[in-house]
């Protein structure tokens, strides 16, 4: 498999760019606040979650694009400088 994978949340609510087996980053909308997460998998449910992730077999998780998750990363980055 090749990386960084792409993949967002039913929702719309989070964009995760998957970048190894073990790690990821997220940007998650909470109401009109972002938050930018960056997940190394030390814990197994991380892995799991990273493992449901890429299969993409539940309907939580959907395939993305990179230019779909960009759009989100710069409006949270935007946000977060706003807010300084």
């Amino acid at each position: 498999m090749d990386f960084p994978q792409y993949r967002k949340r039913f929702d719309n609510k989070s964009f995760y760019k998957v970048t190894s087996f073990t790690t990821f980053e997220e940007v998650q909308l909470v109401g009109k606040r972002f938050l930018i997460h960056v997940v190394h998998a030390k814990k197994y449910f991380e892995q799991l979650q990273i493992q449901d992730m890429l299969a993409s077999e539940i309907e939580m998780y959907q395939m993305s694009e990179e230019s779909e998750f960009e759009e989100q990363f710069q409006a949270a980055k935007e946000y977060i400088a706003l807010k300084k």
